[in-house]
């Protein structure tokens, strides 16, 4: 309804949608209308909670939370399926800001492709250790390489990966 004055305007991802919100990266745990449905094994259990230290690189008001269940398997972990599969074409790298009662631990991240034919997925995992405890960090999961056609829509969260379940969060 306005006469043209030079001035640019720029759009891009256009998409068809329902107008619901959809599980996609980033997971930032903020939304009131996703439901973060996280799959448990090995005596772990996630779910999405109030930050409980809102201080440093995170100042969000929600959170994963994972504990490690006394006696859990050494590969106890999560996961959660996203609406769909990660695009790997331009970025390759997974940041994910993490808080730990100690340093040292080990964080798995695997990556699944969805595939109800075949019970044994095609995967990818990379692993990153925490340097500090009690306090937000931001990890990197280098995914250099990896197979864009292989549509990896299920992130699998390992913490403390090969270390029997102590109950810590």
């Amino acid at each position: 309804g306005n006469a043209g004055t030079g001035l640019n305007y720029y759009f891009d991802d256009v998409e068809l949608t329902t107008g619901a919100e959809s599980l996609v990266l980033p997971l930032t745990f903020q939304s009131s209308t996703l439901t973060y449905s996280f799959t448990n094994f090995g005596g772990a259990e996630t779910d999405v909670v109030t930050n409980p230290n809102v201080t440093g690189i995170n100042t969000s008001t929600k959170v994963g939370r994972t504990v490690k269940t006394s006696g859990a398997q050494t590969w106890g972990g999560s996961f959660i399926e996203l609406s769909s599969p990660i695009n790997f074409a331009t970025m390759q790298k997974i940041k994910m800001k993490v808080w730990s009662p100690k340093a040292g631990i080990t964080v798995l991240l695997k990556l699944e492709k969805i595939d109800a034919a075949n019970p044994d997925p095609t995967n990818i995992e990379r692993s990153a250790v925490v340097t500090t405890a009690n306090t937000w960090e931001e990890l990197t999961f280098d995914f250099t390489g990896i197979n864009n056609a292989n549509n990896y829509q299920r992130l699998v969260f390992f913490f403390d990966f090969n270390v029997k379940g102590t109950g810590a969060t």
